[in-house]
């Protein structure tokens, strides 16, 4: 809902969730408290679908079909904005960690030649996340499997070594 509307107020995620707005008051003390712990899990879920993806020891191709699908099923279970969401300085230190795991992971699929060296620093990178953001978005009836299948095949027939 909050992904619909950034601004949905507090009775109207309650009526929603088909629950009092005293129930949600209970749990989160205000609107920001809520907005806080949906950030919070969803950048753990992130957390969770790179170590599932075994980034450093897995495959390179089958760990980058590992994180593109556990990242659209993340992103599909938590649409909310980014933008918003990176305004935490925590939640947006937790990400640039994660960033930086998938960074050192396709420099190591370009180590291994399934990416091209020659392009510029972090395009890879940056393609990739919009890429799976992109996915959910615009093929929605896809599962997170069929999703991941679309995106790395484009990722890497855009980008893949000639």
């Amino acid at each position: 809902m909050i992904a619909a509307d950034p601004g949905a107020s507090i009775a109207s995620i309650a009526a929603e969730a088909g629950v009092d707005r005293r129930t949600v008051y209970r749990r989160f003390a205000s609107r920001e408290d809520l907005l806080a712990a949906i950030y919070e899990a969803r950048v753990t879920a992130v957390e969770r679908a790179i170590a599932d993806a075994r980034l450093r020891e897995a495959p390179v191709a089958v760990a980058l079909h590992r994180y593109v699908e556990n990242v659209v099923a993340v992103n599909q279970s938590w649409p909310v904005d980014l933008a918003r969401m990176l305004a935490d300085d925590a939640i947006r230190r937790r990400r640039d960690v994660c960033v930086a795991e998938v960074d050192a992971f396709l420099e190591r699929a370009a180590d291994e030649g399934l990416l091209r060296r020659e392009l510029p620093a972090g395009w890879a990178g940056a393609l990739l996340a919009e890429l799976v953001t992109l996915a959910p978005r615009r093929q929605a009836h896809l599962s997170p499997a069929q999703a991941a299948d679309m995106v790395v095949e484009t990722f890497l027939n855009g980008l893949g070594a000639p």
